[in-house]
């Protein structure tokens, strides 16, 4: 494994809620897919910052070195002017039209090797805690490690996959990214979900999908983290 890439993905975690029948579809292949609007209203309803975020599908930019301001052509003393934002969003029907499933990506970077002779690695001690911080009510943890096949029935399916890019809202140009990309993006302060998405197209009605990758190569990872 020495020869991996830092940012090489190993293998993705996922929780599922404890329910007899969410277990059984995810252990036979089948994902559900959320639409966007529920994170927004888990967050904004239910004040859940953990797994909700009222941000979804938007990026907001700080905005502190204002130059100059026209409000309805009169101007403005931007000395005057302290926390103003610009947020730039998907259009409302996306955030019903589109639904995700996310996973936790354990990365090269996050092992660490403990014996040269047999090559073992271990979970470092951060990502471990970050996984925890992701648990959200009662789930259990599972583990998939087939990511290339994941990835290949994905593309097969023409949906949409790839890690959240996490970011600084006062270091981006929030007009500058497109709608598709937006969907990929949330603030800094969610960087330790370590999330690794696909989003799909639910406007049909149709939010599971079946991964044969899911099926043939999850597991049950709960004592591989929580007794670590």
């Amino acid at each position: 494994m020495d020869n991996l890439k830092s940012n090489t993905i190993v293998f993705l975690l996922k929780f599922v809620q404890y329910n007899f029948k969410y277990i059984k579809d995810f252990k036979e292949g089948d994902l559900y897919f959320t639409p966007l609007r529920q994170f927004i209203d888990l967050e904004n309803l239910h004040g859940n910052q953990k797994t909700g975020d009222r941000y979804e599908g938007t990026i907001h930019q700080d905005i502190d070195n204002l130059q100059s301001l026209t409000i309805a052509g009169y101007q403005i003393n931007v000395n005057e002017v302290s926390n103003m934002s610009l947020d730039t969003s998907i259009p409302d029907y996306m955030l019903d039209n589109y639904g995700i499933c996310s996973f936790f990506a354990v990365r090269f970077r996050d092992l660490e090797k403990i014996d040269e002779g047999h090559n073992t690695y271990k979970i470092k001690r951060k990502t471990l805690n970050d996984i925890k911080m992701t648990e959200d009510g009662n789930r259990i943890l599972f583990g998939v490690n087939n990511i290339i096949e994941l990835l290949k029935e994905s593309v097969n399916y023409r949906i949409q996959n790839g890690p959240v890019l996490y970011y600084n809202p006062k270091d981006i140009d929030a007009l500058q990214i497109d709608d598709n990309a937006k969907m990929f993006y949330k603030l800094e302060k969610y960087k330790f979900q370590h999330e690794f998405r696909l989003i799909k197209d639910i406007s049909d009605g149709n939010n599971v999908l079946h991964f044969n990758s899911i099926k043939n190569f999850a597991f049950n990872a709960e004592h591989m983290i929580f007794n670590s």
